[in-house]
């Protein structure tokens, strides 16, 4: 996404978050289509070098790491899902990895196919036409899977204290039901925390002059833009969100299990 730019309109000061100008193909001000704004390099060798780690990075290892990713969690789901594997923790494990897949989809559109075509060329109407179009929903999807992913492995690791620091309550706590619910709220919570995200990109049809065609193309809004949304949601409360509270309750749940785990396993081989 790119930063926002002047739009001439016919009236001088007026600035708008469409970096995309205004395209009159005819007299009396009335415009009819926009041009595509030219975001490329200089053409210097830190340019070249840039895309060249960028397509090594994102649309060679992303790509094929993904591809085993999905692989992997699809047997996992597969195995996990058998009758005899029945069990509250399996089920989380079932929703992790199906949440995951997701996020790893959701990459490969976002960050994984859109550097081929500056790269090589390839895939052309996939960078202009359907990336642009998807990233809007796709997007807050990845946003939404990354919380869904973090909260559900610290639900996996609440399940493993309950089981370790509490046996005789691990039964009635530790239920199917219970771990339905629970992936329920994750779910319901991610999308509440997450809805601002639909509203952070537009989509522009713009006429592209190198290849005298209509193309789309993705601009941040002004609310993605806005200052104290950016200070306050992206930095802020992605910091607590994602990382101090997740974090630091998996460090105390862990090193609660592990104070509980090891006189146990010492007196194991007195």
């Amino acid at each position: 996404m790119n930063s926002s730019a002047d739009r001439q309109d016919g009236t001088a000061g007026n600035r708008s978050s469409s970096p995309f100008t205004e395209w009159s193909v005819g007299g009396g001000g009335n415009y009819s289509s926009m041009l595509c704004p030219v975001f490329e390099g200089d053409g210097t060798d830190e340019d070249d070098y840039n895309l060249l780690f960028e397509f090594i990075t994102y649309g060679v290892l992303l790509n094929v790491i993904g591809l085993f990713g999905i692989l992997g969690n699809v047997i996992s789901m597969v195995i996990l899902s058998r009758p005899q594997m029945k069990s509250s923790i399996n089920y989380l494990l079932i929703g992790l990895a199906r949440c995951d897949t997701v996020l790893i989809v959701t990459s490969i559109l976002l960050f994984g196919l859109p550097v081929v075509y500056p790269a090589t060329g390839h895939l052309f109407n996939y960078y202009f036409k359907v990336y642009p179009l998807i990233a809007p929903v796709v997007y807050p999807i990845a946003m939404v899977s990354q919380t869904v992913s973090v909260y559900l492995t610290l639900t996996v690791t609440l399940e493993r204290f309950v089981a370790v620091c509490h046996p005789l309550r691990a039964r009635s706590l530790c239920t199917y039901g219970r771990a339905r619910a629970y992936v329920v709220a994750t779910i319901a919570f991610a999308v509440l925390y997450n809805v601002t995200r639909f509203l952070e990109v537009r989509v522009q049809k713009c006429m592209h002059t190198s290849y005298n065609q209509y193309v789309y193309q993705v601009y941040p809004s002004d609310l993605r833009n806005d200052r104290d949304y950016i200070s306050v949601y992206i930095h802020w409360m992605y910091l607590l969100i994602m990382y101090f509270i997740p974090f630091g309750s998996l460090a105390v749940l862990n090193a609660a299990i592990y104070r509980q785990t090891t006189p146990a396993t010492i007196s194991t081989f007195q």
